[in-house]
């Protein structure tokens, strides 16, 4: 278990969680992202940017995933910025629509974001994907 403390600091660390590949989870990614972002010396504007950020990338996945399968997040707090890796399994081949309203929102939130896929994985009944975005701290 990871102690979360304002005064320990989060940056190095990375921090996981996985929950059901559904829209009824996002709150609780959403709050994650939020609750350490504001722990690692973000903006409040930053902070908001991150949690829509954070809730288009998992909607993203979500859309295209597999039934019963789960979506595993990485939040890494560097000290200049934040990576955000969002794994899923998608029902079918193909990376996420990247002319897409969404994917235009990752774009402007971030300063990178990036998908792949992986081949089918019969052990997992699908395609492994994944959307990875970074988010420089203080960036006007």
């Amino acid at each position: 278990m990871i102690n979360i403390s304002a005064e320990q600091g989060l940056r190095g660390t990375p921090v996981e969680i996985g929950v059901a590949a559904t829209v009824s989870q996002l709150p609780i990614v959403r709050g994650l992202a939020e609750t350490l972002v504001l722990l690692s010396d973000f903006t409040l504007d930053e902070v908001a940017d991150i949690r829509l950020a954070v809730d288009e990338a998992c909607s993203t996945l979500i859309a295209v995933a597999a039934a019963d399968t789960t979506l595993q997040c990485r939040f890494t707090v560097g000290d200049k910025d934040l990576l955000v890796r969002v794994t899923g399994v998608a029902g079918a081949a193909g990376l996420p629509d990247q002319r897409s309203f969404g994917w235009h929102v990752l774009r402007t939130l971030t300063d990178e974001v990036t998908a792949t896929q992986d081949p089918y994985d019969p052990a997992v009944s699908g395609y492994p994907t994944t959307v990875e975005f970074r988010r420089v701290r203080g960036k006007a």
